[in-house]
Order: structure tokens, then sequence, then C-alpha cells
């Protein structure tokens, strides 16, 4: 509603990847429908089990290389690596900086 409703000169949004796929949607629909207005992303990736727990970046079942490829049409300019429940986070982030170092980002 917001996004519908706004101005898209005035008024960006920031994504979690992780929350709109546990939510049931698909980041990408949104940047095709909205394009340019999604500059900040939180990259948090998702476990393979039922729950759908938090994972580092690169080891759950997001598909971060087709995502980012769709980085200039959703307007990224800033990524934010999180999660929530690290067993050990510097292991973690340096996992999903690893991760993300490879797609070039």
């Amino acid at each position: 509603m917001i996004l519908e409703g706004t101005d898209p000169s005035l008024v960006s949004m920031e994504i979690d990847l992780y929350w709109i796929e546990k939510g049931g949607q698909k980041p990408i629909p949104y940047f095709e429908k909205h394009p340019g207005r999604f500059p900040v992303w939180h990259v948090k990736d998702m476990d393979h089990t039922q729950e759908k727990s938090f994972a580092c970046v690169g080891q759950g079942v997001l598909d971060f290389p087709a995502l980012f490829a769709k980085a200039d049409l959703a307007g990224l300019k800033h990524v934010f690596v999180e999660q929530d429940q690290p067993a050990s986070p510097m292991e973690c982030i340096q996992t999903s900086f690893d991760y993300l170092k490879k797609l070039r980002y």
C-alpha cells in the first residue's frame, strides 16, 4: 500500500529478503512492479528446515545470484547483512561476507 500510494521520487523502501520470503512473497516481482524503489536490502538467508529459520548468507535456500542480478532494477545502493540468531556471530558474518564477495557485490 505504501508503494502504491506514494511518489516514487520521494519515497523508497528497505526490503528484508528473508522476511519477504518467509511471508510467502518473492522480492523480484516487487522490484519489477516498483523499479528503483529498493535502495537498501537486509540480506539474510533461510535454512532448509520446515521452520525456515535463519542461516548465514549463502548457506540457505534464497537465490542470491538471481536477486543480485536484479540489483539495478531494484535501485540497490546499500546492503546490510544480518543474522538474528547466529551460533557464532563472527563466523557467520565472515561466511556471509565471503559468499557475497564471490557474487562480486
